[in-house]
């Protein structure tokens, strides 16, 4: 028997059978929606999180931080909550915060499917002062999506919505212009556009773009112009949204 593996079978605080059982279910969306909690994985996120105060238990096969809620086990027993295939041994259970009222600067996606552009595109939203993303596609407390996120979904507002259609409708009744990623006969070049004080910038989804009933509800639309065929809705999304950062 190893070090950690002693910790994990001498200390009193070690993860039981039917723990794992139940936190496994964590995995599926259904029953993150129904505990409001979710797990998240390695030390980066797992220190952020800390920051956050959002962590509920702290799983370990060591004692990587202080925090009075951990409970040791071996690596075999962390593999079985893990989504990646070689863990880190440390997870974390976390409490999913309560939607806050949107500011004034706010990123829709509209039907975005790939995890890893949600999460890149809430860290970049967070890094260009954007504190408010909305998502209508993928989950996100997806494992993909919290890894490429880096944290920066512990300190900004993010949530899922079914209906972009309802939700802009709604928004743009208190003042809000939108701005939508559209190359077509009336869109201007994203650094020629002109930011609200209130608006909402939409990027559509990765293979078909922002879908029809949402562009009727678009004020400006607006393109990059580049030297080939199209970009990646992330690298996309960090220009446009550097571009609106310095005309704030």
């Amino acid at each position: 028997m190893n070090n950690r593996e002693y910790l994990a079978e001498t200390h009193k605080d070690y993860l039981t059978k039917n723990e794992i059982i139940e936190y496994k279910k964590l995995l599926q969306k259904k029953y993150r929606q129904e505990t409001s909690t979710y797990i998240i994985e390695g030390k980066h996120l797992v220190e952020e999180a800390l920051k956050a105060n959002i962590i509920i238990t702290i799983i370990s096969t060591e004692k990587f931080f202080d925090f009075q809620d951990t409970l040791y086990c071996r690596e075999s027993e962390i593999k079985k909550l893990s989504t990646t295939v070689t863990p880190q041994n440390v997870i974390a259970i976390c409490r999913m915060v309560k939607l806050k009222n949107v500011g004034s600067n706010i990123l829709l996606l509209n039907k975005i499917n790939d995890p890893g552009n949600l999460g890149t595109l809430i860290r970049t939203a967070k890094a260009f002062g954007y504190n408010d993303v909305v998502i209508e596609g993928v989950d996100l407390y997806n494992a993909k999506v919290l890894r490429a996120s880096q944290g920066a979904i512990f300190t900004i507002n993010c949530f899922n919505i079914d209906d972009s259609v309802s939700w802009i409708k709604e928004h743009k009744k208190n003042g809000y212009k939108v701005y939508g990623a559209i190359l077509g006969k009336n869109s201007i070049e994203f650094d020629k556009s002109e930011k609200q004080e209130k608006n909402i910038v939409i990027l559509g989804n990765e293979a078909s773009g922002i879908e029809f009933p949402v562009e009727k509800l678009v004020d400006e639309k607006i393109y990059i112009s580049i030297n080939y065929e199209s970009l990646n809705v992330a690298v996309a999304g960090g220009i446009i949204l550097n571009h609106f950062k310095k005309i704030t």
